[in-house]
């Protein structure tokens, strides 16, 4: 028995003009015309009358895979292959949500190739994948071309991690984008403190997951590092190179 969704769309047609009518004629009424959207029935049959009409459809409320993702047989797989967004968090929680609540399938294998982009976005995603890991899910990384920026983190939460061997790693600072205008001192300073949260949780997931400590990661942060996947190997930030 296939679920009922009813759309009710109202169009009200009102012609009036003085040569409509004649003299002594009354009003005509306005023609009401109402489109009704109705699981098919049985008949599957559609009718028309008395100014009602009623077309059988039947939306599919079933959540689907966006284009970030696809499966093939018992595996997941998910392409950020272009500068991180919102857009992309929305797309990975979506078929995250799809693949656990209907499917038996937890290996899921990440492509990077991104130049980094939004820093809220690339943490965002960050958490999503160790959201999902905590779920059951198996998340491996495997990066080539170039893993940047925001997209560390990204690629650096997920296990295993594998890399191409001419991918090319590059950490620095956040940056703050703003339209021209006038500050206070307290902006500034707020700004500042924003600026500080973020490195924190940028750094806090590469401590957390690979050889170094937080002050050397802040040294390579702060001068722009770009390095090898054969240093990322070194430094616990790859499993292997591939």
């Amino acid at each position: 028995m296939c679920r009922k969704i009813i759309l009710v769309t109202v169009f009200g047609l009102f012609l009036i003009g003085c040569a409509a009518m004649g003299p002594g004629s009354a009003p005509k009424t306005p023609e009401l015309i109402v489109k009704v959207r109705a699981a098919e029935s049985e008949q599957g049959e559609a009718r028309e009358d008395q100014g009602i009409t009623r077309l059988m459809e039947v939306p599919n409320q079933e959540g689907r895979l966006s284009d970030l993702s696809f499966i093939s047989k018992d595996r997941a797989y998910v392409k950020i292959f272009s500068d991180l967004s919102v857009s992309d968090v929305t797309r990975l929680w979506n078929d995250i949500v799809v693949l656990e609540l209907n499917s038996s399938i937890r290996d899921v294998d990440l492509f990077i190739n991104s130049p980094g982009g939004d820093a809220f976005s690339g943490l965002a995603l960050a958490d999503q994948i160790e959201r999902a890991q905590r779920r059951g899910f198996r998340v491996t990384a495997h990066a080539s071309g170039i893993v940047a920026s925001a997209a560390v983190p990204v690629f650096a939460v997920c296990n295993p991690r594998l890399a191409a061997p001419g991918t090319i790693f590059m950490v620095h600072e956040a940056e703050l984008w703003k339209w021209p205008g006038r500050e206070t001192a307290s902006d500034i300073s707020s700004q500042n403190e924003l600026m500080g949260l973020l490195r924190d949780r940028y750094l806090g997931k590469l401590v957390t997951r690979t050889k170094l400590a937080k002050e050397k990661w802040e040294q390579l942060e702060n001068k722009t590092t770009w390095f090898s996947a054969e240093k990322a190997l070194e430094w616990g930030l790859v499993d292997k190179i591939d």
